[in-house]
């Protein structure tokens, strides 16, 4: 089988892996990104790697030839929507032997959905978010767009088939409008830096992290360790991962709560970390809590190596590739009944799912876990699970569903 992927981006994105998975188990695979070292907005760079195949235009020039039609429309559609839906076209017509595209986002699908009402092909729009979907949920900073609403279901309703990347991104579709029985599910895959492979002893590899961690924030070396691993947006649930841990805290003064994270403005509030910095003096924790502000992805692991549990406590999360990284290294996590990839990290006994968001819960949680200590669970179960290879041969049946025309 012949596979096309649009992706822009994709060297800086995780779907280079899956694209190197799939011509793994044998097939052919032709991409459309976008990426600086094309010379032009106008002609593709062109050229192989084993059996992948690239269209790459420069990811900010425009098509000279479309140059007015872009800067009209920028209002409205972007700084360069006709150099994009040129392109391809171009991408797409050089590519009519593939069986079946992978569209990876609704914005690009936007263009792919346009280009099918004039060009036969099959394509599967590949849903990672629930941005602009009308949900019954309220916190600061959530994006809204009547326009953008009806783009998206436009795009999920004009593709052959929707694929989510939990259920709680198919939920959330659902709720948007998106038809159920369009939707399949199929999570996301352990990417290449997430890998642990050249860890030998990881028991040997805990104790130091614990170790470095615990010395460089100045925390006690009996001190039990607690972490969150994500941007700082309210979207992420911090305010009940601090409110929860007070709870705890409060009773067990040798916690400490580590968030891990850049700093984000938000509209209304201004700086999170800010607020978060607040809601931590409110609730007496503010010694016990500690900002590391960005964490390098390469240090990424040490960090959740270094941690007692986690903490997860999205409003919305539709995969969190911190439970899966925090699972790898055999760390436990605390998640919402809102994060997309808890059931899989659950189902190999690396997290408990958490209901609602009353601290109180959430604090009881965390004491039951401290108190309790973490039953037993291997890191290389949730890496067995969400092999690249495993997942592609998922997305391969997805696409004969769709070439075989059963859907």
């Amino acid at each position: 089988m012949k596979i096309g992927i649009v992706a822009p981006g994709i060297w800086n994105s995780i779907h280079l892996d899956m694209a190197q998975a799939l011509v793994a188990l044998g097939h052919d695979v032709a991409i459309y990104t976008e990426d600086a070292r094309a010379p032009s907005g106008a002609c593709f760079l062109r050229f192989r790697e084993e059996r992948l195949d690239f269209f790459v235009i420069h990811h900010l020039r425009r098509n000279p030839w479309t140059w007015l039609f872009d800067r009209l429309a920028k209002p409205w559609l972007g700084r360069r929507f006709f150099t994009t839906l040129i392109a391809m076209a171009r991408y797409f017509a050089a590519t009519r032997d593939c069986d079946l595209y992978f569209v990876e986002g609704d914005w690009i699908g936007f263009f792919v959905a346009i280009l099918a009402r004039f060009m036969r092909f099959r394509w599967i729009v590949c849903i990672h978010d629930s941005d602009y979907l009308r949900l019954p949920l309220a916190f600061a900073g959530r994006p809204t767009s009547s326009w953008k609403e009806a783009v998206k279901l436009w795009v999920l309703g004009s593709a052959d088939l929707v694929r989510a990347n939990s259920f709680v991104t198919r939920d959330a579709l659902v709720a948007g409008g998106c038809a159920p029985e369009r939707i399949r599910v199929v999570p996301l895959h352990i990417t290449a830096w997430m890998r642990v492979d050249e860890i030998e002893n990881m028991p040997a590899f805990k104790a130091q992290a614990h170790a470095e961690v615990h010395a460089q924030w100045s925390i006690p070396s009996e001190g039990r360790l607690l972490v969150t691993m994500c941007r700082l947006v309210p979207v992420k649930g911090l305010d009940l991962a601090i409110r929860g841990f007070a709870v705890a805290a409060r009773r067990n003064r040798g916690l400490y709560l580590m968030i891990c994270g850049g700093d984000r403005a938000v509209p209304g509030i201004g700086s999170y970390r800010e607020q978060l910095a607040r809601i931590a003096a409110d609730e007496g924790v503010a010694a016990q809590v500690i900002f590391t502000g960005n964490i390098d992805i390469r240090e990424a692991k040490r960090y959740f190596a270094a941690a007692d549990l986690q903490l997860a406590p999205s409003v919305i999360d539709t995969f969190n590739y911190g439970v899966i990284e925090a699972a790898m290294v055999e760390t436990f996590t605390i998640a919402s009944d809102m994060v997309g990839a808890g059931p899989w990290v659950k189902e190999v006994g690396a997290a408990t799912i958490v209901p609602g968001r009353d601290p109180e819960v959430w604090g009881r949680a965390i004491e039951t876990f401290v108190a309790s200590g973490v039953p037993p669970f291997s890191g290389s179960a949730i890496t067995a699970q969400l092999e690249p290879k495993r997942i592609a041969a998922m997305l391969l049946e997805l696409a004969r569903e769709v070439v075989h025309r059963r859907i």
